[in-house]
């Protein structure tokens, strides 16, 4: 379906629910990871996309109350008054929404309550940051219903980071929620999180497209799995003397590595990891500037490779089959000019495939004998969460 029918959809489950029209439409988007694939949370370099799988939700001002009603889901209700996170709402929707209400209020922005339907085309599994996108959608409603849309798009970001980490209890760097709130393309910088560098980037119109392809595992209890990469990398930079890696002089990093003590030759395979994906950042925001469409692909190329060698987030241990390493080696099989790694997270959900045109038939026969109904094409939308008007 189009936006357009999906927002119907949710105006008429608002009329169904609350018995009154709504007045406003948003759209929340979800992410695509570029490259940078476990940076952010120890202060690298990312590049990140906008999704075209979203959230799509019909709005309407309500006094003291945010009531959100998800089409599939009970309606859940939370009073503006009382927005201290509690423990038995961890990983809920409430807590998101909780979260970042408290946020902006504190940053001392004003909030107000709404009633919300919504819809969505973000499939279970897309590994496309469905929070960030709910944690944006609550967050902009809140920028244009009180404060006229002049919460900057960082800070945005930064709210709907709170509430996954503070609230919702996930770690998680600040790359979902910038792909979730700024639009297009953007290279991120988080040496300074509380300030991180945004730098919008065109993205050239190349004979590609993007697929998303789920093979159907479940991200659930892999808490912590998720959390033993920040943590290992970080175990690394302390054994240096620093809190996160990027503090970490290159030069001094690679001197040291293969005798540094303290730390397993597992956590240091995966500050390795870091170092170079940071290069690598690097190297295919060139590629975009300079419309080179062969070295963007070869870097996403030897991040897969450096994630399968290094980081080992393609694959819950002793479950390769129905993995995102199994549907990586099955497209990447076919994929002689494009290439396809695991995306976000990892050890479960989506794959991205970066598939030309002239291998595009080819690869969707080959990926639906597997994943019949489970590649998706998506785009790169221009714009971020945003109310349409």
């Amino acid at each position: 379906m189009l936006d357009k029918e999906y927002l119907e959809k949710a105006r008429e489950l608002f009329i169904d629910t609350f018995k009154v029209e709504p007045t406003h439409n948003f759209i929340s988007y979800g992410r695509l990871e570029l490259c940078g694939n476990h940076t952010d949370h120890n202060h690298g370099l990312c590049l990140v996309g906008t999704c075209s799988l979203s959230i799509k939700a019909a709005v309407k001002e309500d006094s003291e109350k945010v009531t959100i009603k998800s089409d599939g889901y009970k309606p859940f209700t939370i009073n503006i008054n009382d927005l201290e996170a509690k423990e038995n709402e961890k990983s809920t929707s409430i807590a998101l929404t909780k979260g970042v209400l408290y946020k902006l209020k504190s940053l001392g922005y004003k909030i107000g309550g709404f009633k919300a339907s919504c819809n969505s085309n973000i499939y279970n599994g897309a590994g496309v940051s469905s929070s960030a996108a709910f944690e944006l959608f609550i967050a902009e409603v809140i920028n244009a219903l009180y404060n006229e849309d002049k919460i900057d798009r960082l800070t945005l970001a930064q709210v709907g980071q709170f509430a996954e980490n503070d609230y919702f209890g996930k770690r998680s760097g600040l790359l979902d929620q910038c792909g979730s709130s700024f639009g297009g393309v953007c290279a991120l910088d988080f040496a300074d999180p509380s300030n991180a560098i945004v730098e919008p980037i065109k993205f050239p119109n190349w004979p590609m497209k993007i697929f998303l392809v789920n093979p159907g595992m479940s991200h659930a209890h892999m808490d912590n799995l998720y959390s033993s990469i920040p943590d290992d990398m970080k175990a690394v930079a302390r054994a240096f003397g620093k809190s996160v890696l990027r503090e970490v002089d290159e030069g001094t990093f690679n001197s040291r590595i293969d005798t540094l003590e303290g730390v397993t030759k597992f956590q240091k395979k995966r500050a390795i990891h870091f170092m170079n994906e940071n290069k690598r950042v690097a190297r295919i925001i060139n590629a975009v500037k300079n419309d080179d469409m062969a070295d963007f692909i070869q870097v996403v190329r030897e991040c897969e490779k450096s994630q399968e060698d290094l980081l080992k987030n393609v694959c819950v241990p002793g479950k390769y089959k129905g993995s995102p390493l199994e549907a990586v080696r099955r497209a990447n099989k076919v994929l002689k000019i494009g290439t396809s790694r695991v995306m976000g997270g990892g050890f479960a959900g989506s794959i991205i495939c970066l598939v030309p045109n002239e291998e595009e038939v080819a690869f969707i026969a080959h990926m639906n004998k597997y994943y019949e109904g489970k590649v998706v094409e998506v785009y790169i939308p221009s714009t971020g969460a945003h109310e349409v008007k």
